[in-house]
């Protein structure tokens, strides 16, 4: 840990690729102010920014003589829900909430180790550590998710699915993805699951952290960052697999077209059959969060990265 200056945190927001899109004049707008206030209501010494993530800067900071992360609220979090799910959930397969500052947008979370993508290389034990914070998660009372409709999050990924085809570049270059995209989340829209959970909503190999303390089993790492609305269970099995480009890519190369594909394939049975799921359901899942994941990031102004998820979209 470097150390770093309130200035240094501002201009590191407002060097994100969307910094200068209109939507964000507000949000940047009220960062120092944030800043300011978080620093003094908690005495706050700030050690450096974690690298990961497309909103905000993410802190790690000390009060006294405790580490601890800072977070703020936008460009993709619900602050406010975010701390009832950690609240709820009082560190049990989830971040532990330390304090929060909803007049200030802020929150301090307790410091975890490096993301579960740093410390475990194996994408399939890296899918297993998943699929076991996602049995905790998802013993949540369901009362304390966003209430949602059945289909509301395929519609909501079907928007921007829609944006996508909107937009001449990203059409001409992608149209066949994003129509197939289209269609599936239609599918998913019109047969929803009748059974929901407090999904976390993002369970990625990024919002998995390793517990300091070492805890074996499930308790080995911890999930950040969760969303917190009510929906099926394969929409968050969908979320674990939507990437997973490095092996699907290796395997195509080395072993042909299709290898990936066939791989890809043998993991979202074996989640299926693990989390007692619609395996046909948790593939659709992926594909349609690989596609809006790919679209999204481009609205936000990561071109390249855009432009890897939607040739892996593809190659699937």
């Amino acid at each position: 840990m470097t150390g770093m200056q309130p200035a240094q945190v501002i201009h590191l927001a407002r060097s994100r690729p969307w910094g200068r899109q209109a939507w964000a004049k507000d949000l940047l707008e009220r960062l120092p102010q944030q800043l300011a206030g978080a620093v003094q209501r908690w005495d706050l010494t700030i050690e450096d920014a974690y690298p990961d993530g497309a909103g905000l800067p993410v802190l790690a900071v000390r009060t006294g003589d405790l580490p601890a992360v800072l977070t703020f609220d936008g460009v993709g979090r619900d602050q406010a829900q975010q701390a009832r799910i950690l609240g709820v959930a009082d560190g049990h397969g989830f971040v532990r909430l330390l304090d929060h500052a909803p007049e200030l947008g802020a929150a301090l979370l307790e410091r975890l180790g490096a993301p579960l993508a740093h410390e475990v290389g194996d994408p399939v034990a890296q899918t297993d550590q998943l699929c076991t914070l996602l049995e905790q998660a998802w013993q949540l009372p369901l009362e304390v998710g966003v209430a949602t409709a059945p289909d509301h999050k395929a519609l909501g990924l079907l928007g921007i699915v829609e944006a996508g085809l909107a937009d001449p570049p990203t059409a001409d270059a992608h149209g066949a993805v994003l129509a197939r995209a289209a269609g599936i989340a239609q599918e998913l829209a019109l047969s929803p699951q009748a059974q929901q959970v407090v999904v976390h909503g993002d369970p990625h190999t990024l919002n998995a952290l390793r517990r300091p303390d070492g805890r074996a089993g499930s308790e080995q790492f911890a999930f950040i960052d969760p969303d917190g609305f009510r929906c099926e269970r394969e929409y968050d099995a969908g979320v674990v697999l939507r990437d997973l480009a490095g092996p699907l890519t290796h395997l195509e190369r080395t072993e042909g077209v299709g290898a990936g594909r066939r791989w890809h394939a043998e993991l979202v049975a074996r989640v299926a059959r693990r989390l007692d799921l619609d395996a046909d359901r948790v593939a659709a899942w992926a594909f349609l969060e690989r596609v809006t994941t790919g679209v999204h990031l481009g609205r936000l102004g990561y071109t390249e990265e855009s432009r890897s998820w939607l040739a892996l979209a593809h190659r699937m």
